[in-house]
């Protein structure tokens, strides 16, 4: 048997242990290891080059070789050879002797051996037929198995598969006398390369092994106790990704990172069914950042220390998994936590569905200290010392104004009362907005004053100056009395439609739901928006717009940002807005006649018998069609953003118009893509809108973010697109001529421009296309590229 060295050169193997004719003195040594092995002299080829020259590391094999082979007697009790590999036959066939290098093969073409020629360069065998040969070549002799056995040891166990170098090496069985089996591979006396081991407990591995020891790649599996771990070892440790289940049940799991038998890193646990955390882990503790679900439905997500909520973070009470496009309405609590408990500032919402909520100091769980805290009404209270262990302070009219003193409960004894059940609150602020509408010249303003009391017959004469100010100058009486009646009125006015605003309400809070909810559903701005374009507003002259910023500037609102499609809006808030739509549509520029006439109550009515009663049912637009549900609005919304908010129709325009080759910004590129993203909108946990798609949210979350371009649909003509936003916007075209391309558009009204254009899009470049459904839609989105 041959093997070719790292020098290039060929040496004979007769047995296990060769040595060299220099070394003279050591033949009697080898004969005392090995008598039956000759040694040989130093052999040279043909051409003078010494082939005694051995693989570094050879010797040493040998060496230890021999030594473990005089110890076999100490530790086998027998050794039977059970056959030879096919390995060896083809190894047996390679030339005996160094002079038959040079061979003439069946087809009769020779294998020459030749220098190189240079000095630096070592000897290279050309093999001119490098098929079979070659490759048997470059078998080592001390790495291919020799022999196939079936060895039992003196300790009782047993091995039976390859042996080379009298070593296990190769495929083979070893059972211990304990009754522990190994199947697999092995290397130099060690498990070494993909087996499976099974212990006598009924506990078994299958998988890596490296030096005896689990590395890789494995499968743990605990029969008895019904416990798996599949994933990364290192060296007998869980390392890396991997997965355990406990035992109990299935759903008693943990999914991620570890470090030497400890969870480290992110990773996901079930505890059961009804609870579990994702997060980060420091050795097998809850540390960083993570998601928490209690058996009782209790949702926190936030950060976390020593296993316990620290830091900042959201906490759901009841929460639930929800697969509609309805917001739900949350107890819920966004703030500061200290080891578990609420303490600095934070954000309780007392959900309910009625909007009440506080914003202020916590300690030790309880509302303590500075805060302001708004009723389902619309009431707002706030006072440095507002709350005192979670009990409302004792608060009178004064306090109320911020007038804070030293010795608070020294001073005051009785409490403040006030009644969240008033729903009068905030209606004067109409009141007076309908008033400064009036018509601004002092005389005409007096002269209409007048008018009104001698209407209702009031005794009560004006002075001069009283032309000049309404407020200044009218006497208390007649001017507390005529808003009194305003507020009055527009009290019975909102009493009156209560039964129907609340089912309003509620049709617009699910109007893009497929299915029946079964929680109390809070209105957004998004669906809002829905119901004024239903109501026909814009044909009346008055945008989206228009109505978001006269709402947002009465602060006792809370409105956060009036172009938020997905704000939340609260049944008062509700409430407010069709009065100021209602306000800015009919409320007239004088004072009432004769009562019962009043400004805004009339006008209320009015708006509620011509405009919202009758429009309830129109569903008009795209969003309520279906595009609503599968289109990605918070990437629509980001696009949207990305113009400006508000947008205007004449940027919408240029978007579509700007040049591929424009050197101020990158052109941005058509990908095509042959897996469209597909999905739905919902809520799944707490408040916010998310886009679920078949793959992890994670992976799209880039992808999504790049789906939407405008250049896209740049096709349509400018003529085109205007006359797709003369739909909602009447006043931007009269007689076929454009007045106005500078109209501010919400979210709302560019998401129906959007899905008409992508529509008109398909059907120029498909013109054989008559019609788009429903059905194929997200293909033809995707096809596009929006």
């Amino acid at each position: 048997m041959y093997y070719i060295d790292s020098q290039k050169t060929l040496t004979r193997r007769d047995s296990s242990l060769i040595l060299t004719g220099s070394s003279t003195r050591n033949n009697h040594e080898f004969e005392l290891l090995n008598a039956h092995i000759p040694s040989t002299g130093r052999l040279t080829s043909e051409s003078g080059v010494s082939l005694a020259q051995r693989p570094k590391g050879s010797v040493r094999k040998e060496i230890i070789t021999a030594l473990f082979e005089s110890m076999l007697d100490n530790i086998i009790e027998s050794w039977e050879v059970i056959g030879q590999r096919k390995n060896e036959e083809f190894v047996s066939e390679l030339p005996k002797t160094p002079s038959e290098l040079i061979v003439v093969n069946k087809k009769k073409k020779n294998v020459v051996v030749k220098r190189s020629k240079t000095k630096k360069s070592r000897s290279r065998i050309e093999l001119d037929e490098s098929t079979q040969v070659n490759d048997l070549l470059q078998l080592c002799w001390w790495s291919a198995p020799d022999e196939r056995a079936y060895i039992r040891f003196r300790n009782g166990n047993i091995f039976e598969g390859s042996i080379s170098m009298k070593c296990m090496h190769g495929d083979g069985r070893y059972q211990w006398s304990d009754g522990t089996i190994y199947l697999g591979q092995f290397k130099d006396n060690k498990i070494m390369g993909k087996g499976i081991i099974q212990w006598k407990d009924d506990t078994w591995y299958e998988g890596d092994f490296v030096s005896n020891l689990r590395h890789g790649k494995g499968l743990f599996v605990d029969s008895r106790n019904q416990c798996s771990y599949s994933g990364g070892w290192h060296y007998g440790t869980k390392h890396g990704e991997g997965v355990i289940h406990y035992s109990g049940f299935f759903k008693n799991s943990y999914d991620g990172q570890w470090v030497h038998n400890v969870r480290h890193g992110f990773g996901s646990r079930e505890y059961c069914e009804m609870s579990g955390y994702k997060g980060e882990w420091d050795t097998s503790i809850r540390e960083g950042k993570g998601l928490m679900i209690w058996p009782n439905h209790d949702f926190y997500r936030g950060e976390w220390k020593n296993g316990i909520m620290s830091g900042y973070g959201v906490y759901i009470w009841d929460a639930y998994y929800n697969n509609s496009m309805s917001s739900p309405s949350l107890c819920a609590y966004r703030g500061s936590w200290e080891k578990g408990k609420r303490n600095g500032y934070g954000v309780l919402n007392l959900g309910l569905g009625l909007g009440s909520f506080y914003k202020g100091e916590f300690k030790n769980n309880k509302k303590h200290g500075v805060g302001r805290f708004v009723t389902n009404n619309g009431l707002i209270l706030q006072h440095k010392q507002l709350f005192f262990d979670d009990n409302i302070g004792h608060l009178t009219p004064k306090v109320q104004e911020n007038e804070f003193t030293s010795n608070l409960y020294a001073q005051l004894e009785e409490p403040y009362t006030f009644d969240i059940c008033d729903n009068s609150v905030g209606l004067l602020y109409h009141i007076e907005q309908a008033i400064k509408n009036i018509d601004k010249q002092h005389e005409i303003r007096a002269a209409l004053i007048n008018d009104f009391i001698e209407l209702n017959k009031t005794t009560h004469s004006l002075s001069t100056a009283a032309k000049e100010d309404i407020r200044g100058e009218i006497s208390k009486f007649d001017f507390d009395d005529l808003i009194e009646f305003e507020v009055d009125s527009l009290r019975k006015a909102l009493k009156c439609y209560e039964s129907d605003l609340k089912k309003i309400y509620y049709r617009y809070a699910t109007i893009c739901n497929r299915e029946e909810i079964h929680f109390t559903p809070v209105l957004i701005r998004l669906y809002l928006w829905q119901l004024f374009y239903d109501c026909n507003i814009h044909a009346k002259g008055l945008t989206l717009v228009e109505i978001d910023k006269a709402f947002h500037e009465n602060p006792d609102w809370i409105s956060k940002r009036p172009q938020d499609p997905f704000e939340t809006i609260y049944f008062w808030q509700f409430q407010h807005y069709l009065i100021t739509v209602s306000r800015k549509l009919y409320v007239k520029k004088h004072l009432p006649t004769k009562k019962p006439d009043s400004m805004v109550g009339n006008a209320f009515r009015i708006f509620m018998e011509k405009d919202v009663l009758p429009g309830i049912g129109r569903r008009r637009g795209k969003l309520v069609e279906g595009y609503g549900s599968f289109v990605p609005l918070k990437g629509l919304y980001e696009l949207y953003c990305s113009l400006g908010e508000p947008c205007t129709v004449r940027k919408f325009l240029c978007a579509i118009r700007q040049s591929p080759h424009c050197s101020t910004r990158p052109q941005q590129c058509i990908v095509e893509d042959p897996c469209p993203i597909m999905g739905s909108n919902a809520y799944i946990f707490g408040n916010e809108m998310t886009f679920i798609t078949d793959d992890a949210i994670e992976n799209n979350a880039q992808k999504l973010n790049t789906c939407f371009r405008l250049f896209n649909i740049s096709n349509l003509s400018s003529k085109t697109v205007i006359k797709i936003f003369s739909y909602i916007f009447p006043q931007i075209c009269v007689a076929n001529k454009i007045i106005d391309l500078n109209v501010e558009i919400t979210f709302f009204e560019f998401f129906e421009a959007f899905i008409i254009c992508v529509e008109e899009s398909i059907c120029v470049s498909n013109e054989n296309q008559e019609n788009v459904s429903l059905s194929n839609i997200p293909e033809a989105l995707h096809k596009h590229k929006i």
